[in-house]
């Protein structure tokens, strides 16, 4: 599995289930809002579990976007993953981003469902991206 398939394995298992009440208004007044459109916390989240997190040398990020809060993660080696970036109109600017935690010690109740949908598709048996293929990039944007 290459960061394509990761990022897509992650996005084509989002719903507006997921999303917080906030996002999910802003969904109902503009339905033609991007999929990825409020689901980076989640998104993050679940891919920082299914990396193996900070043992794996990746760090939660948070940086204020356009107005909104954004989050994404950082690698050990510089390398940024962000799957929910196709949301915005505008690059981010991960050089503002500062290392942050997640807001609960363990998978919040949001990510526990995604992950049990991405786990229900069989992932783990086709999830072979090598750390060494990471670099001093961004990776996973679009």
């Amino acid at each position: 599995m290459n960061w394509s398939d990761f990022r897509d394995l992650i996005q084509n298992n989002l719903s507006d289930d997921l999303l917080d009440k906030k996002y999910l208004q802003m969904r109902i007044n503009n339905p033609n809002l991007p999929k990825t459109f409020g689901h980076c916390y989640v998104v993050s989240e679940v891919a920082y579990y299914l990396l193996g997190g900070k043992e794996t040398g990746w760090t939660p990020q948070h940086v204020n976007h356009v107005g909104r809060s954004h989050w994404y993660l950082k690698h050990d080696s510089g390398a940024i993953l962000d799957l929910t970036a196709s949301q915005f109109h505008t690059p981010v600017n991960y050089e503002e981003g500062k290392g942050k935690g997640f807001m609960t010690k363990e998978p919040s109740k949001r990510a526990k469902l995604l992950m049990k949908r991405i786990n229900e598709s069989g992932w783990r048996a086709k999830f072979t991206i090598s750390q060494a293929k990471l670099d001093s990039r961004i990776i996973g944007i679009y």
